[in-house]
């Protein structure tokens, strides 16, 4: 698993965090995936891709509904979640088509992941960018 310092993460435009992110995803590594994006998308992130193993296991379902509330099933969540990511032996190919603004402190990152169009968004926050499905918000 990649250990870097928060205060690297902090440096990062968000064109290298897409890199960083789909690396650390398939390796297992949710404690870079949780620098890299805001409490909320992390917690998004954990159910969207926690729910292939709730569909198995349900003990695991029922740990992945009190996340937000409970520290033990948050840390049982990640720890099952991070072998399930490792499991799924995935490296998609990620290619960055181009970045937009919205507003002075969001972006939003259009790219391929194995050819299907995605967009990523993010958000400037107190210590650099941040993944933030939110940002994608248009800004009044």
């Amino acid at each position: 698993m990649l250990k870097n310092s928060s205060k690297t993460y902090s440096l990062l435009e968000p064109k290298d965090i897409l890199s960083v992110y789909y690396t650390s995803l398939y390796s297992g590594d949710l404690s870079t995936i949780k620098e890299l994006m805001t409490p909320e998308s992390y917690m998004m992130t954990l159910e969207t891709f926690g729910l292939r193993l709730s569909l198995r296991d349900p003990e695991f379902k029922s740990h992945l509904k009190v996340i937000g509330k409970d520290a033990d099933a948050l840390s049982e969540v990640e720890h099952k979640l991070s072998y399930d990511l490792i499991s799924r032996k995935k490296s998609p190919v990620i290619k960055m088509k181009s970045v937009s603004w919205n507003g002075e402190e969001r972006q939003t990152i259009n790219y391929t992941e194995d050819g299907k169009i995605k967009k990523l968004y993010f958000s400037k926050e107190k210590d650099g960018w941040k993944i933030n499905y939110y940002a994608g918000r248009k800004v009044a």
